[in-house]
């Protein structure tokens, strides 16, 4: 089981145009500002299309030499509307006291530091959980706000499908429902929760893939 990849947020599909993650439209697909700095540096090859808008971030099908993966822009805080941002941070603490009075005033800097913290803590729970044994995409590095990532894609090469939008037969429903509760184990024995765990998060194809973003530490 898996289905469309990695999101944070329960992505509207607002840029979903096709399931197949090569297909694009034969106008070319404008570069976002934000993954340029990628491809000047030889981190992204070529952006194929737009996948996902959500509330964060918007997500794009990009092409990394011969691998096609994902690129996560999250989006500035000014530009977000997620109300609860404050509860990525909340509870890290901050051990620069610079860094710390510096988010406490709400300065520029500050500012920027819990950008940097709120960013980090996904790709922080991605690793955690991987190690841990949770299936999770795997994540290829974070830069300037832009985090790359495996595709997931189901066995004909399509982006795979969420949870609510698979059917299937009751005796699989609990051999994947036994899955899940297997991969929320093995988070807890990691110290980490899944603040938004629903048939948006999980994505479904041969393995059940649960998606842990707004994980965060107990």
């Amino acid at each position: 089981m898996y289905p469309q990849l990695t999101h944070n947020e329960n992505f509207e599909g607002k840029f979903h145009q096709s399931t197949n993650p090569h297909c694009c439209e034969e106008r070319s697909v404008k570069t976002p500002k934000r993954l340029q700095p990628l491809i000047n540096d030889g981190l992204i090859d070529e952006v194929i299309r737009p996948l996902m808008s959500g509330k964060e971030a918007d997500v794009y099908v990009v092409r990394c030499g011969s691998k096609i993966r994902c690129a996560k822009i999250y989006k500035e805080a000014l530009k977000r509307s997620f109300k609860k941002a404050a509860q990525y941070t909340e509870g890290r603490k901050v051990r620069n006291s610079r860094r710390a009075r510096a988010m406490e005033k709400g300065s520029k800097f500050g500012r920027k530091q819990q950008e940097d913290i709120w960013q980090s803590a996904e790709v922080d729970a991605l690793y955690r959980l991987a190690r841990a044994g949770v299936r999770v995409p795997e994540p290829f590095g974070c830069f300037d706000g832009v985090l790359l990532m495996e595709l997931i894609t189901d066995e004909n090469g399509d982006v795979a499908p969420r949870l609510s939008e698979v059917s299937m037969s009751e005796a699989q429903a609990h051999e994947d429902h036994a899955q899940v509760m297997h991969y929320v184990m093995c988070m807890l024995n990691a110290g980490l929760v899944h603040g938004d765990l629903s048939e948006f998060n999980v994505l479904v194809d041969q393995d059940c893939l649960l998606y842990t973003s707004d994980a965060a530490d107990e």
